[in-house]
């Protein structure tokens, strides 16, 4: 029997892997990985790579308390009972030694659970693992039964912090003791001692106080009381400034392009948040397997905190490519080739491919299109780019087919962690052709959004929203018409339970076009609905105003969804959706025309890099040329 007040030396290690690929090799038999399940190959046998001297055993925890969460708390800590379905420890010196450990792992999680005061009791065949030679013969499986007694929940009793940075001035809320629950009255946790500590230095360092740390820290438990009294002293350090950015690593990229690239300015004041700014920066470039900002310990003689700023290149040059099919659409190719860092500043050409729409012999049906941008990073501040296009394409539709040509040139700029905005010119000659005749158009347009983005992730969000606003001056030269093209979309995600694991998601988009009427304007410039980023389940482009039974672009829309998500597994979840929307002939919305609604379900298999999603709609009115169900697979959730 130990009591919680003993402490064992241990260690724990957490390992999380992420494998996505479809390897090749020389096997006896055909099997296929994806996603790291294996298909069509026998289990390997798990006995083979054993050793001969494995210690096995069976384990049996017995918690003296009601509540389930505390019992949660030991088993999650127990490394014996985690991991008692894997491989077992190879020598009997081996599983001694993860018994000896298992005293501190499980009073460190009685700790966290405010029980200062309890007790925790091993055997091994009925024995003191202590009494038991590292070499003895056990049997096999030996039984492991450990005994909790928690003892009383200890409350903090006297909490006295000194030191404490003052509020911030600005609106960025800062995590406190009090919010932690590092109050008098209040379960004895000792996360919250940790994290009360955590949250005393990250104030300082929000504002100007690099080197802000704890001086001490006494507890002590009062057993008579069952109270836990906390003393922490903060001491916060120099105010500082930054000083200058070393870099490390690189290769092709000009250094001293790098420390400007990260937006911090020697002599400005020390803000944690200017540092993750600039590396966030830093990795939007692509050019970077890794980089990581690192602070010096003390100040410069001049009171600066000088930084080092550490980089990983990678290869200059990307090529990929991918093959897609769809019931609707039939198949498609798609190749390109990217030159990461052309002249040393993190200028990215990327030349791209695609043909689309091959479901037949007959080439004239096919969609066709390349294209070659340009992007220059930091231009006039380290967060505005500068964006160049060529393109050039072929779309066959139901109702027409577009050729067309388009040059654009803009202007890209992060303002703050959320919000960005772009500015630009494109001009585009094309020609559209349909069962009436052929029309050329010569299209320039002044296009400018503003767009803000709080979600907590872009390919699975569980909190935050996006909102963006878009506008395009436009003037069309042949047919002399001039006008505006708006749109607004809007995201919001909200996280129903405290785990994230269910969602509730809705998306709003709305759309006007003024100043010309449809039969003037390119058909790429108007507006439709339908397809998996708009209304499911339906064609895509099949939903808006009709002309001789054939749909054509309107001059407004509508569309949004509601999606309730489920993340039933570690690796699976579930989502059911509606959808609803049309597209307008007047340039507002006037619902005519009513509104169309696809309905449907679908699962989520996650990996590292997102959810895997597979979706199934139906709509509940289908028209002319809409399918009585449609499946969409991707990469991310839908939005």
């Amino acid at each position: 029997m130990r009591n919680c007040g003993e402490r064992r030396p241990g260690a724990s290690l957490a390992l999380m892997a992420v494998l996505v690929g479809v390897p090749f090799a020389a096997q006896p038999a055909l099997a296929f990985e994806v996603f790291v399940h294996r298909f069509f190959e026998a289990a390997p046998d798990a006995a083979a790579d054993v050793s001969p001297d494995a210690q096995r055993y069976t384990v049996d925890v017995s918690v003296a308390s009601p509540d389930s969460a505390l019992r949660d708390a030991v088993e999650a800590a127990s490394a014996l009972w985690t991991a008692r379905e894997d491989r077992p420890p190879p020598s009997t010196a081996a599983f001694l030694s993860q018994v000896a450990a298992e005293y501190g792992r499980i009073t460190a999680a009685l700790y966290r659970e405010g029980h200062y005061g309890g007790a925790v009791d091993i055997t091994v065949g009925g024995k003191d693992p202590d009494g038991i030679a590292p070499d003895a013969v056990l049997s096999n499986p030996v039984a492991v039964k450990i005994t909790v007694d928690p003892g009383p929940e200890f409350h903090f009793g006297d909490v006295h912090v000194d030191g404490q940075a003052p509020a911030l001035p600005d609106d960025r809320p800062l995590a406190t003791p009090t919010g932690l629950g590092l109050v008098s009255g209040q379960p004895a946790r000792a996360g919250a001692v940790v994290d009360s500590e955590k949250a005393l230095i990250d104030a300082w360092r929000r504002q100007g106080h690099p080197l802000a740390a704890i001086l001490s820290r006494d507890t002590v438990a009062n057993h008579d009381r069952n109270t836990l009294d906390v003393s922490i002293k903060v001491d916060p350090g120099p105010l500082a400034r930054f000083g200058g950015v070393a870099v490390t690593g690189t290769s092709a990229m000009d250094p001293a392009y790098v420390a400007w690239m990260t937006g911090i300015q020697p002599g400005q004041r020390y803000d944690p948040a200017v540092i993750a700014r600039g590396e966030k920066n830093l990795r939007r470039l692509g050019v970077f397997s890794s980089q990581r900002i690192e602070e010096a310990k003390t100040l410069d003689p001049n009171g600066q905190l000088p930084l080092t700023l550490n980089v990983a290149e990678r290869p200059l040059h990307v090529f990929g490519g991918g093959v897609t099919y769809s019931t609707l659409d039939g198949a498609g190719l798609e190749g390109y080739w990217q030159h990461r860092n052309l002249f040393g500043h993190a200028e990215q050409l990327k030349l791209s491919g695609e043909i689309s729409g091959i479901d037949g012999t007959n080439v004239g049906d096919f969609t066709y299109a390349v294209s070659a941008d340009f992007s220059k990073p930091g231009i006039f501040t380290p967060f505005t780019d500068l964006t160049a296009g060529l393109s050039a394409n072929r779309s066959v539709y139901d109702s027409y087919t577009e050729t067309a040509v388009t040059a654009k040139l803009g202007l890209a700029h992060a303002f703050d962690e959320y919000l960005s905005g772009t500015v630009g010119v494109d001009v585009t000659a094309s020609r559209d052709s349909d069962p009436e005749g052929t029309d050329k158009f010569l299209f320039a347009g002044l296009p400018a959004t503003l767009a803000y983005d709080s979600r907590d992730s872009k390919t699975d969000p569980h909190e935050g929203f996006t909102a963006q606003l878009a506008l395009t001056p436009f003037q069309e030269f042949s047919f002399g018409n001039t006008g505006l093209i708006s749109e607004a979309k809007a995201t919001g995600y909200w996280a129903m339970d405290a785990s994230g694991d269910f969602v509730l998601a809705g998306r709003l988009g709305v759309g006007s076009l003024v100043g010309a009427p449809s039969s003037e304007m390119p058909n790429g410039r108007l507006f439709y609905a339908g397809g998996g980023s708009s209304v499911r389940g339906y064609s895509y482009r099949n939903l808006g105003p009709t002309s001789g039974g054939k749909v054509v672009g309107g001059l407004s829309y509508v569309d949004g969804s509601v999606e309730l998500r489920a993340k039933l597994t570690d690796s699976f979840g579930a989502v059911i959706f509606a959808d609803a929307g049309n597209a307008f002939a007047s340039s507002y919305p006037d619902f005519d025309d009513g509104v169309k609604i696809g309905v449907g379900a679908g699962i989520r298999y996650y990996t590292g890099l997102g959810p895997v999603r597979l979706d199934m709609a139906v709509p509940l009115d289908p028209g002319s040329g809409d399918p009585s169900f449609a499946i969409y697979a991707g990469l991310g959730q839908s939005f």
